[in-house]
């Protein structure tokens, strides 16, 4: 196999694994929201104050998580679609140079 062609391979790759991780991510957040919007914390079962803000904070923590990993595979998906967009252009131009004057430069 060509570098070009593994190169492309890898972007594709890349581009379906940044969804898969994206689908994820999203249904995990809409999970949290959706608890956050029902009041559904998980319930503590000691009667103090410092028992709730443990638990509170670990659905919170869970939530940040989702956000953080969520923004990782945007920033991947945005770098491979540019990636090959611009690899696109390259060749794209490359091919109207050749086009107009006849041979390569």
């Amino acid at each position: 196999m060509s570098p070009t062609k593994a190169r492309v391979r890898g972007r594709w790759v890349g581009i379906v694994l940044a969804m898969i991780g994206i689908g994820v991510c999203l249904s995990a957040l809409l999970g949290f929201i959706t608890m956050l919007w029902n009041n559904n914390l998980p319930a503590h079962d000691g009667a103090n104050v410092r028992d709730y803000y443990i638990v509170v904070g670990r659905s919170y923590s869970q939530g940040f998580t989702v956000g953080f990993f969520l923004c990782l595979f945007l920033t991947l998906a945005a770098v491979t679609v540019r990636d090959q967009v611009l690899s696109f252009r390259r060749r794209r131009a490359a091919a109207l140079r050749l086009s107009s004057s006849g041979r390569p430069s």
